[in-house]
């Protein structure tokens, strides 16, 4: 099913409105009823408790306003959540809010990949998957047996371009080795959500990658190229909670000694950088954007994404399923030394402004927005589903 095209109907055919509605509502059951396939074994997709995820929303609302959310957008939220329940137990899930409601008797879908990590089910991101080219990637005590230079640390637990840090020099290296055995780092255990990977550069002064978004079963449904000068990025740190502290924030602060004073290696729109549709459709290409796209040889006529990154999703996307959620957002970069596309990492629950802009959705609600993404990503679920065990019914038939 091509939802994308669904979706550009609906928009051509949007009468203009002082107040747009809510796309996810107009069009999940539209989306369903062409969908052939439903799921006929117990296939569970545990989402978040309701109540919980309204507070937060809240809670995001309120810090970011400085207001309380209304109650009207409350209501909208709401009635948002309880449609995707909806939609999704009529495409046969069975839908759970807690992990100990799945007891082993079908197929678990963890829909944003919480869970899953909170019960360390996440395999190591230093994948090794024969047709993935992959920079050298170590755990910190690993990598401080053979210490090379340049490297990135990075958190591998966080999104956004949060807790990534270019170290060039021993200076560096020593302060950000320092951080680590501070009490306060030690008791979150900082160091060991840190890898260190080998640092893989496209062109100089220039940051560049491709983020592409697939479903847990590797279908694709957006991309885009992202890509920002050298220059200092917006201040992005991961959040642990309220009320505790990141001591990453020395490493960002100009009056601390643990200060980095590090070049930035931020490509995605979070850390402030340009970022391209791979939609012929929606985007609009100037001269700058075509010789950076040329560069990184990519067909500015078709914008399609380089084959050799569609095959790597496939294989990245099959290796993790939906223990980092039903969504991934793959990353990866350009190697101008040989020519080549590598894999950076894959985001868990990634934000949705990658398909926000691959779709042309502006203006409408984030919760919205997320909502028609993660049915684009359920109905290609059943449709692998459905489709593989049709295959393997026949061949079991022959």
């Amino acid at each position: 099913m091509n939802i994308a095209e669904i979706i550009k109907n609906y928009q051509n055919n949007l009468i203009e409105k002082k107040e747009k509605t809510s796309i996810f509502l107009d069009l999940a059951d539209e989306i369903i009823a062409n969908l052939p396939y439903r799921l006929n074994n117990k296939t569970y997709l545990l989402i978040p408790d309701q109540e919980k995820e309204l507070m937060e929303t809240a809670y995001e609302y309120y810090f970011s306003k400085n207001e309380a959310m209304p109650i009207s957008l409350t209501l909208k939220i709401s009635e948002i959540m309880k449609k995707f329940n909806e939609v999704a137990q009529k495409l046969g899930f069975t839908v759970i809010t807690k992990m100990s409601d799945y007891h082993n008797d079908g197929q678990l879908f963890d829909l944003l990949g919480i869970e899953s990590i909170n019960k360390g089910l996440i395999e190591e991101e230093a994948i090794n998957l024969p047709n993935v080219k992959v920079p050298l990637t170590l755990s910190v005590d690993d990598y401080l047996k053979n210490i090379f230079l340049p490297v990135v640390f990075k958190n591998s637990t966080a999104n956004r371009g949060e807790d990534k840090y270019l170290i060039e020099t021993k200076e560096q290296l020593k302060k950000i080795i320092s951080l680590f055995e501070l009490p306060e780092s030690k008791e979150i255990n900082l160091k060991s959500e840190f890898v260190v990977q080998e640092y893989v550069k496209s062109f100089e002064g220039v940051n560049s990658s491709i983020r592409v978004f697939t479903s847990c079963t590797g279908d694709i449904l957006s991309s885009l190229f992202l890509v920002s000068m050298d220059k200092t990025p917006k201040k992005r740190i991961k959040n642990f909670g309220i009320n505790v502290f990141n001591p990453c924030e020395y490493l960002n602060d100009p009056n601390s000694p643990y200060y980095l004073n590090a070049k930035s290696i931020i490509s995605n729109a979070a850390g402030g950088g340009r970022v391209i549709p791979l939609n012929k459709e929606t985007s609009n290409l100037s001269a700058n954007d075509e010789i950076m796209l040329t560069l990184h040889e990519i067909n500015i006529d078709t914008l399609d994404l380089p084959k050799t990154i569609v095959e790597q999703c496939k294989e990245i996307s099959t290796f993790f399923g939906s223990k980092k959620g039903i969504v991934l957002g793959i990353d990866f970069i350009y190697n101008s030394n040989d020519d080549n596309w590598y894999y950076l990492e894959t985001n868990r629950n990634p934000s949705v402004e990658g398909y926000r802009r691959y779709m042309n959705l502006n203006g409408y609600l984030k919760k919205d927005v997320k909502s028609l993404m993660h049915l684009d990503s359920l109905t290609k679920i059943v449709e692998n589903i459905m489709t593989k065990d049709m295959t393997e019914n026949k061949t079991r038939s022959k």
